[in-house]
């Protein structure tokens, strides 16, 4: 019997979700690993069965939606531990294994979250999460947790204020990593599928709280390309995303008066027309700017030919530059990056994920900033936050 049991929600993210998969199995070759396709109509399916013959692929006829193809999922895993993962995700090779471990140690707690970083090496500050009360989202809401980052009452929504290298109790684990004690999840019921998408990791959060479980932050590595399957440009993403907030707020903290819970819905509306409009505004800078990138490939010599013959078709990365190296990502890079480098892509046969991310992350919190690209001989794709080639 399997310790985890894997479940991932797909739509149209099939290269993504080749290269999760891939980061995974390097991790825990012997997980459950149960996929479940929302009707990609990319062939998403036949790809994921031809390539992984070893996994479950449950193939929806309809877009059931994140918590719902979750949920049908659960009565088919065999671990004590699930692990709720999106697919526009890779997993350095000691996170599973990290969890599990923790888990083992410590059975009062439900659920695990974990240190997410994006595609640059930045860290993502939904790794750590207050309940959104009315309090702790009204101070989020102004903006004062922004500006007072350590500030233990307004920074309370992202938790700013605690050392995001150190393991720490949360409220809210993210959806895009969800560890939980398969018991806990018996005991809660899975996820409440009136929530379509977002907030039913807030809501199953807080209700393994309510079972008198502790949910915990591990500062073990994963790399989140933050909503490849979602047009983050688009109103519906602004409506679905504060729809998901106002169910979550009527359904916990109905007993507020009807005055404050008119008050509540005017805020959520307000912004969804804001994040909408910056959203785009966001997007039509990005296409507006000069958007092509210096990048240097890092691996094995034998690769670069392909690698380079990839870039011919990029629209973001050009003039790649070559070192050969394998082993320690920071002894190979040492001294070789200048400031005409943009985009460091790595051989990930020839690197562990965890080095990987480990020098990603470091380099951000030292300010420079990267695009990240990992390259498998295996698959033949070359993925970045941009572009799949």
């Amino acid at each position: 019997m399997p310790s985890v049991s894997i479940i991932i929600v797909s739509y149209k993210v099939r290269y993504y979700i080749e290269q999760c998969l891939n980061s995974v199995l390097r991790s825990v070759p012997d997980a459950q690993i149960l996929v479940v396709d929302n009707k990609s109509d990319d062939g998403s399916v036949e790809f994921l069965r031809d390539r992984f013959p070893q996994i479950e692929v449950i193939a929806n006829d309809f877009n059931a939606g994140f918590g719902k193809a979750n949920n049908m999922a659960l009565d088919k895993v065999q671990g004590r531990y699930v692990l709720f993962l999106n697919p526009d995700t890779v997993v350095a090779e000691r996170t599973i294994p990290g969890c599990i471990e923790y888990m083992d140690a410590h059975p009062e707690v439900g659920a695990v979250g974990v240190r997410m970083q994006y595609g640059d090496g930045r860290f993502a500050l939904e790794s750590r999460r207050s309940l959104p009360t009315p309090s702790v989202s009204f101070w989020h809401m102004t903006g004062l947790g922004r500006l007072f980052p350590k500030s233990k009452v307004f920074a309370r929504y992202h938790r700013t204020d605690l050392d995001k290298d150190s393991e720490c109790p949360i409220d809210v684990v993210s959806g895009a990593y969800m560890f939980v004690r398969k018991e806990a999840l018996d005991r809660t019921g899975g996820f409440d599928e009136s929530f379509f998408m977002y907030g039913e990791d807030i809501d199953l959060s807080y209700r393994i709280l309510q079972e008198g479980y502790q949910n915990r932050y591990l500062p073990l590595p994963i790399v989140h390309y933050k909503g490849e399957s979602t047009n983050k440009t688009s109103y519906r993403y602004a409506k679905v995303f504060y729809d998901a907030m106002l169910i979550f707020f009527n359904k916990h903290f109905h007993r507020y008066s009807r005055l404050f819970a008119l008050l509540v819905r005017v805020v959520l509306g307000f912004r969804k027309i804001g994040t909408f409009i910056g959203e785009n505004l966001h997007a039509r800078s990005r296409i507006l700017a000069d958007y092509t990138e210096n990048c240097l490939y890092v691996g094995r010599k034998s690769t670069f030919a392909a690698v380079e013959k990839l870039l011919a078709g990029s629209e973001v990365l050009r003039n790649p530059q070559y070192v050969e190296g394998a082993g320690d990502v920071g002894s190979v890079l040492q001294g070789c990056l200048n400031q005409g480098v943009d985009a460091v892509l790595f051989d990930t046969d020839a690197f562990t994920y965890d080095a990987i991310m480990y020098w990603m992350y470091c380099r951000a919190s030292e300010g420079k900033r990267y695009t990240m690209g990992l390259y498998s001989e295996k698959t033949g794709k070359l993925i970045t936050e941009d572009e799949v080639l």
